[in-house]
């Protein structure tokens, strides 16, 4: 076999030795450089550091909430119409005035017989603007007035089925809306139909809200959040701090001067932060900017 190899390196020409020993060089070069390379690599993930931010472990409840829009409503509204044919005799209330139940608001001279025909406002609020000026002509049914109570607000809703397992009259929301960026409302899910719509796959609900101050008026589009869940003394950590891998998730956990990789279970994720069932402890400090760089073990310096 030797004899072999000599007698054919014999035969080749001066310059194709020259090349496959040229090749040969070039080939242990390279591999020789790579295997510096990965011990030079090994060696600047030991002793790098990287400059990370971290938080201690926030402790507080954690909300699970849904987000919805509603056009507000008054609790209580009806147009106030004539009952007879006839002419206006008195109107008795002021535009944009409050009214009592039973209060009168027109007089209606009756062109059919009757008489004078008077109309009460059927429960109370504020009156609308008239339609009608003292001695115009009225038909049966035309409209006089509005009325509407304007103490406290309804937020009609529309909720998707998959929210149905959480759905309670005990459920409490907060409300806002862009046009009052200062006012903030609270309050609870009034009530909740019994069946689900087969053809928006949702559930009607409706809420209330507090307007004694009088500052929401019909037609106002409301922001509305539904706390649907609560755990209170929750571990929680910014939502930055969360990575996940193949269907797992992780964060960096600060140790001394190095950062861990700890496997986590998540629970409720909400407003930038994810609840943390398991895995981490009260006293942890978490990284959440910067983690992209490390590595288990890898050298860290917190920045402040």
């Amino acid at each position: 076999m030797l004899d072999k190899l000599i007698n054919y390196v014999k035969s080749l020409g001066p310059f194709n030795i020259f090349l496959a020993i040229f090749i040969l060089g070039l080939l242990y070069g390279g591999v020789t450089l790579y295997m510096k390379y990965l011990g030079f690599s090994k060696f600047m993930n030991r002793t790098q550091i990287i400059s990370v931010k971290a938080v201690p472990i926030k402790i507080d409840t954690a909300q699970y909430t849904y987000r919805a829009l509603s056009v507000i409503e008054s609790r209580e509204s009806i147009n106030i119409t004539s009952k007879v044919n006839g002419l206006v005799d008195y109107i008795h209330s002021k535009e944009g005035s409050n009214v009592d139940e039973g209060e009168l608001l027109f007089s209606i001279i009756s062109s059919d017989n009757v008489g004078l025909t008077k109309i009460y406002a059927p429960f109370a609020g504020s009156i609308g603007l008239s339609k009608k000026n003292l001695g115009d002509t009225v038909i049966k049914g035309e409209l006089l007035s509005s009325l509407d109570d304007y103490s406290y607000m309804k937020l009609p809703l529309d909720l998707p089925e998959r929210l149905l397992p959480y759905l309670s009259l005990k459920l409490k929301f907060n409300a806002m809306s862009d046009s009052l960026p200062n006012e903030k409302y609270k309050g609870t899910i009034e009530f909740v139909d019994t069946r689900i719509d087969t053809q928006t796959r949702t559930i009607s609900a409706y809420a209330l809200i507090d307007n004694r101050n009088l500052l929401l008026k019909p037609g106002l589009l409301m922001k509305v959040d539904i706390n649907l869940e609560e755990k209170i003394d929750s571990i929680l950590i910014p939502e930055e701090a969360l990575l996940s891998i193949n269907k797992k998730h992780f964060v960096y956990v600060v140790q001394n001067d190095t950062a861990k990789l700890q496997l986590v279970k998540i629970g409720i994720r909400d407003n930038a932060f994810v609840e943390i069932e398991s895995g981490l402890k009260s006293s942890d400090k978490v990284i959440y900017m910067g983690q992209e760089k490390l590595k288990n073990g890898s050298k860290i310096k917190i920045l402040e």
